[in-house]
């Protein structure tokens, strides 16, 4: 954008008063939150305007600070593609306060948009697409972070507008995007694992520690399309909420599908997905949600002597094994919402429960 236009658009916002602030109302969001990708592979962020209100939310404008790793990911371009909404403006403008867009390639930008005159963009509850970010993954790393910075030196400021009052900031929270780079020739989801024959040795990397129990652990992808039992020695195992890369040999061992003798190294923190609702049919027909975190819910029976298992019955009398570590058993007959991860034994599917809370009781 040329000078004369950014002056024009301070002498706008000049014209609509002071700079005013209200409560948060609309959050800056990357969509994916979460990425695995390979060394040379794209790496395409959305950036996100999410409505906290839960409504939609006018905007006339905004300032968003963005800031990554240049050694670990080299910034291309924008592109407006999928995003629904026309901009009258929007770019890296020069120039920019505190200097931030005179070089693109040393990972610190500020992008601006302004809305079109008399229509604001809307920010909805599920998030409107403002622009996407385009990179390329450089540099083998566990851990590299896209984020939005609130501030940067004395000048800029991460800002969005309100619609209707003029120069109303209504900015809520500011995310981030977690990115691991693996080597070329890495898996980098727990399906394209799953899809290997047994006896197969690979590498994958990404997918997320969900639950672990002493000499083995589960994981599954980000996005919740599968997931795998992971035996490794008890020295090596990981903590839940991680993202460790794991080489081992995929085998079907009593009935699961597992990676055995895996060797794991670290990775990035990152939130545990919710577990996935399902009815006892779900567990035995259908996709295949063995090795996934699911929450499932029936009236217990048959709980074992020393309290190491019971077994749920829902109404239409289909039955889902629970086996318990650490964790007590509820009162025969009651009804129990329960969550873990899905495994199996010789005799079926089997659902390992390490957490006391993950056990919720009802009369």
């Amino acid at each position: 954008m040329n000078r004369a236009l950014f002056f024009l658009g301070m002498v706008l916002i000049a014209l609509g008063g002071s700079v005013d602030s209200a409560p948060a109302a609309v959050s800056l969001e990357w969509h994916p939150a979460y990425l695995v990708v390979r060394v040379g592979d794209p790496v395409n962020l959305g950036l996100y305007a999410k409505s906290d209100s839960g409504s939609d939310w006018p905007i006339s404008a905004m300032d968003v600070i963005a800031f990554h790793d240049p050694a670990c990911l080299r910034f291309h371009n924008l592109t407006s593609e999928k995003a629904p909404y026309n901009w009258f403006l929007d770019g890296f403008f020069s120039p920019s306060p505190d200097n931030l867009n005179d070089d693109l390639g040393d990972g610190q930008m500020l992008y601006t948009a302004w809305a079109q005159l008399g229509i604001p963009a809307m920010a909805t509850p599920k998030g409107l697409l403002v622009t996407t970010f385009q990179f390329s993954a450089e540099t083998e790393t566990r851990r590299t972070y896209v984020t939005i910075p609130a501030t940067y030196g004395s000048l800029a400021r991460t800002r969005v507008f309100d619609g209707t009052i003029p120069n109303f900031d209504v900015t809520g929270r500011l995310g981030s995007a977690g990115i691991m780079i693996v080597p070329t020739g890495f898996l980098t989801s727990v399906a394209q694992a799953k899809a290997l024959g047994d006896e197969s040795v690979f590498d994958l990397a990404g997918p997320i520690v969900t639950r672990a129990f002493g000499s083995y652990f589960y994981v599954e992808d980000y996005d919740r399309t599968a997931g795998i039992r992971v035996n490794c020695d008890p020295s090596q195992l990981p903590a839940e909420g991680t993202t460790p890369a794991v080489s081992g040999i995929i085998r079907t061992i009593h009935g699961e599908r597992v990676i055995d003798e895996a060797v794991i190294s670290s990775g990035m923190p990152l939130d545990i997905p919710g577990p996935i609702a399902m009815n006892l049919r779900a567990v035995r027909t259908g996709l295949n949600p063995q090795g996934l975190l699911i929450r499932v819910a029936g009236r217990v029976t048959s709980v074992s002597e020393g309290d190491q298992t019971f077994t749920l019955r829902d109404g239409a009398e289909l039955v889902l094994r629970v086996e318990l570590h650490g964790v007590s058993a509820p009162g025969d007959g009651s009804f129990a919402a329960v969550t873990g991860a899905l495994g199996a034994d010789d005799s079926g599917p089997l659902l390992r429960v390490n957490r006391a809370l993950d056990i919720r009781t009802h009369p």
